[in-house]
This record gives C-alpha cells, structure tokens and sequence, in this order.
C-alpha cells in the first residue's frame, strides 16, 4: 500500500507502474543526479519524489535546483515505498542500516552502488522487502544508458515492473545474476572511460586533417555509432565487418586484448572495494 492519502495525478504511460508511489533517493551524488532529471524529465511529479541527505548544503542544493523536499535521513520524514539507494559503495551499507528498521511489507530499495553484493545487502533487510541491484552508468544521463539489473529473493512480477519503469526512463536494461554485477563495472558501468579516448583519438585526426574541432568530433562520433549500429542491427559477425573496408592500421588483436583486459581490472577493482 502506498504511502499517499490520495491518489496523485495520473502519470505517464512509461511511469505507470509507479502511480502513487513514494519514491526516496538516498546519495544525490552523480548517479542521484541523473536519476532525479531523468524522473523529473519523464514527468514524474515532485510529490512523488524526496531526497533523504544528512549534509544540509548539499540538501539545500538539490533544493533550490529540483524543487524536491529533502529530509535528514534518520528523521521521521523520510519515507518512501520505493527506496533509490545511490550512496557512495563504501557508505551504502550504513545508509542501509540508517533506514532498514521502518521497512515495512511491500516496500523496495534499489541498489545503485558497485561491489555491494546481494547477500549484503538482503542481510540487512527484512524478508519481505524486496531488493534489487543495478549496475548504472553515465550515458543514463541522456537516456542512453545500459543498466544490469539483479533482483532479490522477495522480487515479485510486480516489483519487477515497477523496477523496470525506472530502468526505463534511463536507457536500456538486461536482466543478470547478481554473481555478475562485478562484471557490469566494466562491461557497462565503467567502459565509457575507456571508449572516449577512441573517439578522442579519432577527432584529434580529424583537427590534423584540416576539419574544425566540432565537425572532427562529429564525424568521429558518427563513425563509432554507426559501427553500433552495424553490430545491434545486423547478424554479420565482426570478421564480416572487418571486410567491408581493407585497411588495416592497427594491432586489432592487441586492441581487443587491451579492452577485455580494462574490464578484467575494473571487476577486480569492484571486488576489491570490501576487501580493504
């Protein structure tokens, strides 16, 4: 049951499944951020959303820029049947802690912080809540972003689908086992890093051609998206791709090794991140 007194207004087709939802985002960092503009942007109103922070400049910030009502987290105002968990990794569990004793039947809280396992987080909270974990990235922040999901245990079709609405309004999602969540760092989560210096690469060869900065920068990020295009939109295999054009000026091997071996590194890093 949710925690409004009357129902609000109806919603967007895409947020439907959150109509009379109270949502709580707890961390208005980067990822806290986006998930705020992307929400606020696909209509959600601000009654249905809070912020719950104990930092009060960076509450009154978030104030003044989204109109939304922020609340220490320990204090009683602080409520919410869908709990946005987008702390820091090393302060999600105490956030956890901080506001696990009034979860109450029903209820959701979606992890946004790498390295923090399922089983970590689903010993903190009472059985009947229902947990769920995503693996967000930056390019969310147009609505690009590609965003593994890992549910819980108490994880009904219904609460996949309200899940889903959110993961909706930031991208693309795909449905993973949480064993795999470190894997999504740098599969999904951490991989633009490592991407931009392509396409940094490539503008810089178009400004040495001749081509001013914003067409170089155009043309280079023409070219890589229509190389994904290639590969989302056609069945050809990537030895079918390499012969549509004959020139060959790179190390293609050692340049593939170098990305799966950023991803192996970026998963060791999650691993690492309670280890210490």
């Amino acid at each position: 049951m949710s925690l409004h007194s009357r129902p609000s207004p109806r919603l967007p087709r895409e947020l439907l499944a959150l109509q009379d939802q109270r949502l709580a985002l707890i961390g208005p960092g980067v990822i806290g951020r986006i998930l705020i503009q992307r929400l606020q942007g696909a209509g959600l109103p601000a009654s249905q959303l809070m912020v719950c922070d104990d930092d009060p400049a960076r509450g009154a910030r978030v104030q003044r820029e989204f109109g939304l009502k922020v609340c220490p987290l320990a204090d009683a105002c602080c409520r919410a049947d869908i709990w946005l968990l987008a702390a820091p990794p090393r302060a999600t569990l105490d956030a956890l802690h901080a506001f696990a004793p009034r979860l109450k039947e029903g209820q959701i809280v979606i992890s946004f912080a790498a390295g923090v396992s399922m089983a970590r987080l689903e010993a903190i909270l009472p059985d009947s809540v229902a947990m769920a974990r995503v693996m967000p990235n930056a390019l969310s922040l147009i609505g690009r972003g590609v965003n593994p999901v890992a549910y819980g245990q108490a994880c009904t079709l219904g609460v996949r689908t309200q899940v889903q609405a959110i993961l909706n309004v930031l991208g693309d999602s795909i449905v993973i086992e949480d064993e795999q969540m470190d894997w999504a760092v740098g599969l999904t989560g951490a991989s633009m890093r490592w991407l931009l210096p392509v396409l940094e690469g490539m503008t810089q060869a178009g400004v040495d051609a001749g081509l001013p900065p914003l067409d170089a920068r155009w043309v280079a990020a023409k070219m890589m998206a229509g190389v994904a295009a290639l590969a989302l939109e056609t069945d050809l295999t990537f030895e079918d791709m390499k012969t549509l054009t004959s020139v060959q000026v790179v190390d293609e091997e050692a340049l593939a090794r170098t990305f799966r071996e950023a991803a192996r590194r970026a998963k060791a890093m999650a691993e690492a991140l309670f280890q210490k």
